[in-house]
């Protein structure tokens, strides 16, 4: 009994040590906290001394001198009457934890430490600790009141479960246990919370950077809360553009996503037609009956890759003679395009005469072009000719990377030379003086292109007068002449034959001159025959 009697007592002593060095809760305060005594030891005799002490005495560690002038005394080791570290179990709702460091050289800095931890809700918590006068304040963390020898710090209000350190640097001035003492009050209470939260819509909406006109234009319209709260009644409303057509046929589109929790997102998918050429925004206005409305807008270019040729030259040319063409190329779409590339071909009956800045191969001339920007146009030059006479075709076409290819063509007439020619005879020669004769007028194309316009004339001398004219086309007679009405076309290879009679008038030697022009003879071919009258 005796012996378990011995063991509560000294658990008793450890427990009251502890709470005499973390600290006190509760009303007490450490102001009324003694400095811990210094530490005594006994003096004993052990070999003269001057004066030789009567017996042991305590002598405190701090005023401790040598027993005698002539030698002095060694300081044994002290032990310290608390532990380097120690805990205050929950009181008030709050537990503290204080510790430091086992031993610090003379002059030295050392840290002390501790930690409040929460219980329970609490709130006024404070921190209070007495430095022992062996020691000097440097500073603290979190910065203390400093009051003299006491450091305090007001942390305030804690959660349960909430640990908040502390840390306080000393300075050892003296030898000895130099004991600190840590307080800590704090007020247990009961919070009652409220929510203060705002629901915070975003919108984001994403498609396609370009299109074609007739393309479907897909959009993505995401909406999230990114608030603390549920947003109600969310609803999305989307104004179709200029540009756009919704396969609806309406202008304004309304989508009901009820309910938006925070970090809750939906999405809306819709699509469009591309249906003109040009920029087009399509904004989405996102609102709800408890949050604020916000926008959002994707931008999509409707834009065409296109290139426009056209070829122009002479409708007719003669054969033999130089044709100039003329090959324009136009960038009629919305972006660069590039490497271009031009060929012209010409009809095998026909030669390249000139092709400036193309390449020539044979009947084919090649343009190359890096880049035709949007809205350019380039021209290009090309001269044939031809012996040949007929309606030929020169045709050119256009390539680029981008796809895009065009053609034009241009025909000319090339027309060949009409070649008349004229043959006259006579059915009687000579004759006597009021004897007929008659002059055939025979008149061939022998040409490769029809002559217009062909007039016949016959001229007679006084000893011969005409008497009729008759032919392919109306013979007047007028005095010594007799003219033929214009034959409209005379075609390759066409005869045309005319007869004039006369009878002598006198004798001599008659000259009749056959002249024959035309649109292409613009100098008259002249032939003569002589009838010798008698």
């Amino acid at each position: 009994m005796k012996k378990q009697l011995g063991i509560y007592a000294s658990l008793l002593f450890l427990c009251a040590t502890a709470l005499l060095w973390v600290g006190c809760s509760g009303n007490q305060c450490c102001d009324t906290f003694s400095v811990c005594e210094p530490t005594c030891q006994t003096v004993c005799e052990s070999k003269p001394m001057c004066p030789p002490p009567a017996s042991c005495k305590p002598v405190c560690a701090p005023a401790c001198a040598p027993a005698c002038p002539c030698e002095p005394m060694c300081h044994p080791a002290v032990k310290c009457h608390y532990p380097t570290s120690n805990e205050l179990c929950c009181r008030d709702g709050i537990t503290v934890t204080g510790r430091n460091p086992g031993l610090c050289m003379l002059g030295d800095q050392y840290p002390l430490e501790f930690d409040v931890k929460a219980c329970d809700d609490v709130c006024d918590v404070i921190v209070t600790t007495h430095l022992p006068e062996g020691v000097s304040y440097i500073r603290s963390q979190p910065e203390a009141k400093v009051e003299g020898r006491k450091v305090t710090w007001n942390i305030g209000p804690m959660k349960k479960g909430e640990v908040k350190p502390g840390k306080i640097w000393v300075k050892c001035e003296c030898e000895g246990e130099q004991c600190a003492c840590f307080c800590a009050t704090a007020t247990p209470v009961r919070f009652c919370s409220l929510l203060c939260a705002k629901p915070v819509l975003t919108c984001e909406k994403c498609g396609p950077q370009e299109v074609c006109p007739g393309d479907p234009v897909h959009y993505t319209i995401t909406v999230s809360n990114r608030g603390s709260c549920a947003a109600e009644d969310v609803i999305v409303t989307d104004n179709v553009p200029e540009g756009l057509e919704h396969s609806s046929c309406l202008k304004t589109l309304t989508y009901k996503l009820g309910t938006l929790e925070p970090c809750q997102t939906k999405q809306v998918e819709i699509c469009f037609t591309a249906v003109k050429r040009g920029k087009v925004c399509n904004t989405a206005v996102v609102s709800a009956c408890n949050a604020d409305t916000v926008s959002c807008q994707w931008c999509t270019l409707v834009c065409l890759n296109c290139i426009d040729i056209v070829k122009v030259g002479p409708k007719e040319q003669q054969i033999g003679k130089n044709a100039d063409y003329q090959i324009t190329v136009t960038n009629t779409g919305d972006k660069s395009l590039t490497e271009v590339v031009v060929t012209d071909t010409a009809p095998n009956s026909t030669s390249i005469v000139a092709a400036n800045g193309a390449t020539i191969n044979g009947n084919q001339a090649t343009w190359k072009l890096r880049e035709l920007k949007a809205g350019d146009k380039v021209t290009f030059n090309l001269t044939l000719t031809t012996c040949v006479p007929g309606c030929f075709t020169n045709r050119v076409g256009v390539t680029d990377c981008q796809g895009c290819n065009a053609c034009a063509e241009f025909t000319t007439r090339w027309k060949g030379r009409p070649a008349l020619n004229l043959c006259v005879t006579e059915t009687d020669d000579p004759i006597c003086i009021g004897e007929t004769t008659s002059y055939c007028v025979t008149l061939v194309n022998q040409g490769s292109e029809e002559d217009k316009n062909v007039v016949v004339t016959v001229r007679l001398p006084k000893e011969v007068v005409p008497t009729a004219a008759v032919g392919d086309s109306n013979g007047t007679v007028s005095g010594q002449v007799v003219t033929f009405a214009p034959i409209g076309t005379l075609a390759p290879r066409q005869t045309a034959k005319y007869r004039v009679d006369a009878r002598a008038k006198e004798s001599g030697d008659a000259r009749v001159i056959v002249e024959v022009t035309s649109e292409s003879v613009k100098t008259p071919i002249v032939q003569q025959i002589s009838t010798i009258v008698n």
